[in-house]
């Protein structure tokens, strides 16, 4: 499909996989969207590669970028170097945020939306300047019968306005100033004049002045009138405007400092433009002002738990929240008392966005429209997956699809695969079209695709890679033991028992292997340790410190719907070593926790945890988040029959007793190419010590009992 990025600082139309209807979602064929001139030009420069010249002045930021250098040379050699240049050269970025179209798929956890509704979108990177849009249910609002399609794009920047006004708390009567006349500016001042207040706008431009009076705003004024002050008291009588709306686009601090000259004593001043926040302290504090931020569409923005899952805030609680925001402005578009036709300059196809983007600032209105034409509805081309085939040994490079890349999959998975001669970069998935082509493009992957499907029934595909978030592990893996393709799953293996009953159903039943990311075991001072562990006699004990360092309660690691926890997300880890060093007999488990103002999420990240083994052996976790970034982050000291060994961050290990020894590495090394040259002879159907599926599921029983003892600990 076709959609608008910017790159390099250039507006290009590029071809991209079409994006799939998620659960929690619709797919929406879009009719219209509207180009937004202030953020989608800020947006625009931001990708400009003459934007990246502090590099070259500020000293730490040139020797990052040498030492990623050197680091891509290391893992890829100068080819991949020659694609890394280019990548940072040219950095890319989805456009537009504001659209409308006709829903052609229903997510399954939908229940109001059917197939062939017409509905507004929002959302930067989901209601972009797409033929295609996925797009989670409570950024879509349903549009009302009888509103064009062109004037319903433009509710996600009237539901800007709309919170903007509801922030400013004005009455009818009252007198409102709106300073930038922009799009988002003008309709603040329809909004408000048709809330029954007069309102001033004040701008650089007179063109737009002309459109807002000619809109019905009462009072138009530039700032550089000398006479402005004077015109503001006279229109309110003495008094000042009661309140100032800034909506300007500058670094500037004028706007602001010109809104606490013109509010009057006690006013309020809202900002909803990207302004300079400087503040001029004698207006502000004479006259005692209310200063207010308004945030992008209401209630529910930027709050995952709203936009990604879907779950709606009760209407008794909060009853202007981002979507009704949207279903506001669109009757205030139906009833005729705003309108945005007038604010049209030109439209442009699709295909011609380019010009479109060059149009800006050349006319005199204040909104520019792509259209999409009249379209079919797609043909869906996603077909189901074919059932399982006994897989076979791989005898050429092994054909891998990597799903769901993030940073630690790019900086060191995909580079580990693209530098091996056993690997082919085949497929990479991403539900971003944009990720997905600048990945491959990045890496030299083959195809990229949104469907996995695509991968899944692709016969070339070797090994799925699955690296996506922790709560999409289990689906993905179950698709790929029912096609017989065998995949890596990036710890953890799943997040929940049910999740862990079904796959070791599964795995019984077709006898297909589970394989985890366990990296830790193949490090190679984990295997001279391992090696001088099997010559000496137990029981030992092993004592591993982990300095994880804080992780905010938001991100989705946290999240016991997505990441689990750090306990499964992050500790499964240095269970599994412990039962590779240690047998996988079942130990006992005691868990310590450390309370920190009593609360449950913070105590699960600072704990202690002590297993003990059927011959004696004893194991300790102490997993830290309270501690210094300074200090390095895992240690591991073991000992038994009069050796002790010590592990400092896989860079170094120090043996001491009958045989003392020091092994040091130029870097640390965590066993990840050993991982991958492992998992290469097992698909060849050669000698392998790649996980077995039993050490998978032991590792994982041990990582729920212990989060399940913590828990009790500490309850949530």
């Amino acid at each position: 499909m076709k959609q608008v990025i910017a790159r390099a600082g250039t507006v290009v139309v590029a071809d991209v996989p079409a994006p799939v209807c998620e659960e929690n979602g619709l797919l929406i064929q879009t009719n219209y969207s509207v180009i937004s001139t202030g953020t989608e030009s800020w947006t625009i420069d931001s990708t400009d590669p003459l934007a990246t010249t502090d590099l070259i002045k500020d000293s730490s930021l040139a020797g990052k970028a040498l030492r990623l250098s050197r680091e891509v040379i290391r893992q890829e050699g100068i080819g991949g170097l020659i694609d890394y240049a280019d990548y940072v050269r040219h950095p890319e970025v989805t456009l537009g945020y504001s659209s409308s179209g006709v829903v052609i798929e229903v997510g399954q956890n939908v229940k109001d939306v059917l197939v062939g509704d017409r509905v507004a979108c929002a959302g930067e990177g989901k209601a972009c300047h797409a033929e295609l849009v996925s797009v989670p249910r409570n950024l879509v609002a349903k549009v009302p019968a009888g509103l064009p399609m062109k004037d319903a794009a433009f509710a996600t920047i009237g539901a800007i306005a709309v919170h903007a006004v509801r922030t400013s708390q004005l009455q009818v009567g009252e007198t409102v100033g709106v300073i930038g006349a922009g799009l988002v500016g003008n309709l603040v001042a329809q909004i408000a004049r048709a809330s029954g207040c007069r309102v001033v706008c004040i701008d650089l431009k007179e063109s737009r002045l002309t459109l807002a009076a000619e809109l019905g705003v009462d009072l138009t004024l530039k700032p550089d009138d000398p006479a402005m002050v004077s015109h503001i008291s006279h229109f309110t009588g003495g008094i000042g405007l009661d309140h100032v709306l800034v909506c300007a686009a500058t670094s500037s601090s004028d706007p602001l400092n010109m809104a606490g000259r013109i509010a009057r004593n006690r006013g309020r001043i809202v900002v909803v433009g990207r302004v300079g926040m400087e503040i001029e302290r004698k207006d502000f504090y004479q006259k005692e002002l209310s200063l207010l931020m308004s945030r992008s569409l209401g209630p529910g923005r930027y709050d995952p738990v709203y936009e990604e899952k879907g779950v709606d805030y009760p209407v008794e609680y909060v009853r202007w929240t981002l979507n009704r925001n949207m279903e506001s402005f669109m009757e205030l578009l139906s009833s005729g008392r705003v309108r945005v036709g007038g604010l049209v300059g030109s439209e442009f196809p699709l295909a011609s966005a380019p010009e479109a983007y060059d149009s800006l600032g050349k006319q005199a209105k204040t909104a520019v429209l792509l259209s999409y034409g009249v379209q079919e509805a797609p043909v869906k081309t996603r077909k189901p997956v074919q059932p399982a085939t006994v897989a076979t040994p791989v005898t050429g490079k092994i054909n891998v699809a990597v799903v769901g890349p993030g940073n630690f999959a790019k900086e060191t998975l995909i580079p580990l695969m693209r530098a091996s001669p056993e690997f082919n970069l085949r497929w990479v998935v991403s539900s971003n079209p944009t990720h997905a082509t600048r990945v491959a493009s990045r890496y030299r992957f083959e195809e990229s695709t949104c469907d996995y499907g695509d991968v899944l029934n692709d016969p070339k595909t070797n090994l799925v890679v699955i690296t996506a978030p922790n709560n999409l592990h289990v689906p993905m893996l179950v698709g790929a033991m029912k096609a017989a393709k065998t995949a890596l799953v990036e710890k953890p293996l799943c997040i929940t028992r049910g999740e862990f009953e079904e796959i070791k159903k599964l795995h019984a039943e077709l006898n297909q292997p589970v394989i985890v990311g366990f990296n830790r075991r193949y490090a190679p001072l984990v295997l001279k340790v391992k090696s001088r562990m099997k010559k000496i006699d137990g029981p030992f004990m092993i004592n591993y410190r982990v300095n994880a360092g804080f992780v905010q309660a938001s991100r989705w690691s946290q999240d016991p719907l997505v990441g689990g926890g750090r306990i499964i997300h992050e500790c499964c880890h240095f269970f599994d070593l412990f039962n590779f060093l240690l047998g996988l007999d079942g130990p006992e488990i005691v868990v310590r926790s450390a309370g920190i103002n009593g609360s449950s999420s913070v105590a699960r990240d600072n704990l202690s945890v002590t297993l003990t083994y059927p011959d004696g052996s004893v194991a300790t976790l102490l997993y830290v988040a309270m501690g210094s970034k300074d200090m390095d982050r895992e240690r591991m000291e073991v000992f038994g029959q009069g050796t002790s060994m010590v592990l400092d961050d896989f860079k170094e290990l120090q043996v001491y007793g009958p045989q003392p020894e020091t092994v040091t590495l130029g870097r640390p090394d965590k066993g990840h190419s050993t991982e991958f040259a492992e998992l290469a002879k097992f698909l060849r159907g050669t000698d392998s010590s790649i996980i077995t599926s039993e050490e998978v599921f032991s590792a994982t029983e041990l990582t729920f009992r212990v989060d399940e003892a913590a828990r009790r600990v500490f309850p949530a």
